[in-house]
């Protein structure tokens, strides 16, 4: 072989490994923009500790307020009105006097009837006496017991004449409305006045046939009245039957007025506690979708990697919506849910425990 094909053989060889050295080259070395999985950055988002509390299944209602008892004070006998003590608006105790009538001769009456009952008793006693001796019939003595009985009964009668002139309160209460002045004359049945007791008062609203099942006697319920009062009472009653043309239950809830500010009247919102289970709060904000439109929540895991939980929307309190299907204590993301997906793995901050109206501000 000449020198010039073995020079030639040379040069290819080393061309040949030129070329195979920088193909090995080029595969091997990489730039920041050609591996985007080492170099890039974990989405960061912030988190929450949300804990389970006890929460009440709460049913909704409207009503309105009632005194709790309510009557009308008519005279029994007839006469001359002679004092009204009380006057409309004001406050009486039991047994204090609303009207008065004139007695006339009522008290006479009365004494005239005592009489009655002394003689009666006289020749009531004195019969026995003359039976012991034989004197008297059994028949004489039945005729002589029943003068004496039927004169005990006009004195009682003539009492109660004479105590019906005094119209008295029945309970404590207000004198709601009081028709007759001093010398009216007053009819039996004429109205004296109405009294109106309103510690307690009651608040009477209607439920469903599926609410009312879900309500007891004794539950606790909340109050908000028309006038911005928010008051606590308890259910006193439910109705066994319904009313046949709305088919709905009437419920009564007691609610103390030792002050009276409450009044009668007042249009109401009912919330009455039912089941009590656990839930956790969280913003209305936070609230996702699923793929499948399902409502979920996302979360961290322990291991820093988003997780959409599926979640039951319970309730609404104002403040939050309460859910049901998260674990006892988990880590909610309050900022950056839009921008991960389940399964990523991402940098987890926790922020402080805000008030759930505070972080749906944020948001």
């Amino acid at each position: 072989m000449n020198a010039n094909v073995k020079i030639a053989l040379v040069i290819l060889v080393l061309i040949i490994v030129w070329f195979v050295s920088g193909l090995v080259t080029g595969n091997s070395e990489s730039t920041p923009a050609d591996d985007p999985v080492v170099t890039s950055e974990l989405t960061k988002v912030r988190v929450r500790w949300v804990e389970a509390e006890d929460y009440s299944r709460q049913i909704s209602a409207r009503g309105r307020t009632v005194p709790n008892r309510h009557v009308i004070l008519r005279a029994e006998v007839s006469g001359r009105v002679v004092a009204v003590p009380a006057d409309k608006g004001q406050v009486v105790h039991e047994g204090d006097t609303i009207c008065e009538l004139a007695k006339e001769d009522r008290e006479q009456r009365v004494l005239e009837a005592q009489a009655m009952v002394a003689q009666a008793e006289i020749d009531y006693r004195g019969a026995l006496k003359l039976k012991e001796k034989g004197y008297q019939s059994d028949s004489a003595i039945a005729q002589a017991n029943a003068r004496l009985e039927s004169a005990r009964a006009a004195l009682r009668l003539t009492e109660i004449h004479l105590a019906n002139t005094r119209i008295a309160a029945p309970f404590a209460g207000f004198v709601d409305d009081r028709p007759v002045e001093v010398g009216d004359y007053m009819d039996r049945n004429h109205i004296c006045a109405e009294i109106v007791e309103m510690n307690p008062l009651k608040v009477v609203a209607r439920l469903s046939e599926r609410e009312v099942v879900r309500a007891e006697v004794g539950g606790k319920a909340s109050v908000r009245l028309a006038t911005g009062q928010l008051v606590t009472g308890e259910v006193t009653y439910l109705s066994h039957l319904a009313e046949p043309q709305t088919r709905t239950y009437e419920m009564e809830i007691t609610l103390p007025n030792p002050s009276f500010q409450l009044r009668a009247g007042v249009a109401s919102q009912v919330m009455v506690a039912t089941q009590v289970f656990q839930a956790h709060r969280v913003p209305a904000s936070l609230l996702a979708l699923g793929d499948g439109g399902e409502l979920g929540l996302k979360v961290i895991d322990r291991d820093d990697r988003v997780d959409f939980v599926l979640i039951d929307l319970i309730g609404d309190d104002g403040e939050g919506v309460w859910v049901a299907g998260l674990p006892e204590r988990t880590r909610v993301i309050t900022v950056g849910q839009e921008y991960v997906s389940a399964g990523e793995q991402v940098v987890a901050e926790e922020e402080e425990a805000h008030p759930v109206a505070e972080v749906q501000s944020i948001q």
